[in-house]
């Protein structure tokens, strides 16, 4: 019933089908996300969406987001995430569709300041 000490692998060849099955399965994952990757898994291209990003300290962040039609500027900390605002849709789409062509980058900041109604300083 019991295996003898001759029947059983050694402790090196275990270590090496060990290190043999992770390379493996480290393959595999790499081969499967480079798949998603090129069919669009994770771009976010869903019903919600994040228009523009603003770093406000190392550890705090605003964002912009699309949901549904409707935008939300959103705050993030370190405790639970805060709604902020909600902002018009249409004016958002305005004003990055004014923007666009005469500026390749719209900065978050034109774009908050002119919905907060002050000019940038």
């Amino acid at each position: 019933m019991g295996a003898s000490a001759a029947d059983l692998p050694g402790l090196g060849s275990s270590f090496a089908l060990s290190l043999v099955s992770l390379a493996l399965v480290c393959l595999l994952a790499y081969l499967a996300l480079r798949w998603f990757s090129r069919r669009g898994a994770g771009r976010g291209e869903g019903p919600v969406r994040v228009l523009a990003r603003c770093s406000l300290e190392p550890r705090r962040v605003v964002y912009l987001l699309q949901v549904a039609g409707r935008c939300f500027l959103v705050g993030v900390g370190d405790g639970p995430m805060s709604l902020l605002a909600e902002i018009d849709a249409a004016a958002v789409e305005c004003e990055t569709a004014a923007e666009a062509p005469a500026q390749a980058g719209l900065r978050f900041a034109d774009v908050l300041s002119r919905f907060r109604g002050r000019p940038k300083s």
